[in-house]
Formats: structure tokens, C-alpha cells, sequence
């Protein structure tokens, strides 16, 4: 395989997640993505096999480029997951513990234990 075909696959890999974020579907972006890192992965292993005549000026202006692209891609995700999280947080609240246990923010006290009474009769 040469260095050229390889970056081919990579780029094609991160047209399809970079379409799959456009559409909204996050399924298959999963997916995708998944298959981005597996072949990210096995790029990284056979780069010390590509001679060092593959790396052209053109190659390496392709590898600068799809790595510009996936930094992009990485900060539109990590807004999307805050986004996310901050929507979550304003309809499901986290309770604290002191709404079952009756708990006190004063100092020194604590949660009451939760207690079974046996009657006896």
C-alpha cells in the first residue's frame, strides 16, 4: 500500500463522520467514529513501513490538512457534549441525598439512618 492510498482511505473516513455529524445521527457517527480511530490506528502502524520518498510536500500538506480538519471536528464535539450537558442539567436536576435521608447542611450534624421498628403484638 502506498503512503497516498493510505491518507485516501483516512480522508474518505473523515468525509463520511464529518457527513454523519451533519445529519444528526449519532448512531452511525458513533460508528464512524469508531472506524476513523481503528483506521487512525492502523495508519500509525505502517507509517515507519512508508519510505521516505512517499512523504512529498504534497502528502504531508494532505496530512496537515486532515489534521486541521479533525481538530475541528474535535472541538464541535466536545461543544455539542457541553451543550448537551448543560440541557440535560436543566431538565433532569441532580437531588442531593438530603431529599431522602433528611439531611442538614448545618456543621456537625448528620443524615438520620433510616430505621426498620419491629411491633411487637
Amino acid at each position: 500500500m502506498q503512503l497516498s492510498e493510505a491518507l485516501e482511505q483516512i480522508d474518505g473516513m473523515i468525509d463520511l463522520v464529518q457527513a454523519l455529524i451533519a445529519e444528526n445521527n449519532p448512531e452511525s457517527t458513533e460508528q464512524a467514529i469508531r472506524q476513523l480511530r481503528d483506521g487512525m490506528e492502523a495508519f500509525a502502524g505502517l507509517a515507519p513501513r512508508f519510505g521516505s520518498q512517499q512523504f512529498t510536500p504534497d502528502n504531508v500538506q494532505r496530512m496537515q490538512s486532515m489534521s486541521d480538519r479533525l481538530s475541528q471536528m474535535r472541538g464541535y464535539i466536545s461543544k455539542v457534549s457541553a451543550i448537551t450537558a448543560q440541557q440535560l442539567a436543566a431538565l433532569m436536576p441532580e437531588q442531593a441525598s438530603a431529599h431522602t435521608y433528611g439531611g442538614s447542611k448545618l456543621p456537625g450534624s448528620s443524615a438520620s439512618v433510616a430505621r426498620m421498628y419491629h411491633i411487637s403484638g
